[in-house]
């Protein structure tokens, strides 16, 4: 898997920096090649193709319109698009048309990301690229479930493993387990009428 990371940092700001080096440092861990502005400082934005890659990924402080050009691309070219902006951060006018675009909805994501929820959204994009779909959806039910100490403790160690919250390494569990399900799949596909005249 192949991925652009563009992005700037004209401030030099050492918090900014540090959420490069984090993005990047996920994407190495999980075995992704990435590409990016801040590692290959020679490679002209006029020959980049988005043929060979999976994704764009855009951390979006600095100006929309230089990134404009990558984001017609990839787009052009059908390749998602993870544009992350931090929490509190203004939308900029230029991506509320891309962010409402009902056709370009499943490749443009726009999400707001915070220290705690910036993994999620690249295990998210990962998931996208590999699978062609966002298979979480917004966690909107509330469920309350006990564990041991033991279980808690593994819990624990393994979302620090992935560096996520405990919740989302369970969801992530739950969704690989609904994905690999086929019985449960075939249920799903289904038509309505079959499965309401066997009750």
């Amino acid at each position: 898997m192949k991925v652009y990371f563009y992005t700037k940092n004209e401030d030099n700001d050492e918090k900014i920096t540090q959420t490069h080096e984090r993005i990047i440092q996920f994407f190495k861990e999980n075995g992704v090649d990435l590409i990016s502005n801040l590692t290959h400082r020679t490679h002209q934005q006029e020959h980049l193709s988005f043929e060979d890659m999976n994704g764009l990924v855009v951390e979006g402080r600095g100006s929309v319109q230089e990134v404009g050009y990558l984001v017609a691309l990839a787009l052009a070219q059908q390749k998602p698009i993870l544009y992350l902006l931090p929490k509190g951060a203004i939308l900029p006018d230029q991506l509320r048309s891309l962010k409402d675009n009902k056709k370009l909805h499943k490749l443009f994501l726009l999400r707001y990301y915070s220290e705690r929820t910036l993994n999620s959204f690249l295990i998210d994009f990962i998931d996208l690229i590999e699978t062609g779909e966002l298979r979480r959806e917004v966690p909107t039910i509330k469920f309350t479930l006990r564990f041991t100490p033991r279980s808690s403790r593994y819990i624990n160690w393994k979302a620090k493993q992935k560096k996520i919250s405990k919740a989302d390494y369970l969801r992530k569990l739950i969704d690989g387990q609904i994905a690999g399900d086929e019985l449960y799949q075939s249920f799903l596909r289904k038509p309505k009428n079959d499965a309401q005249s066997r009750d």
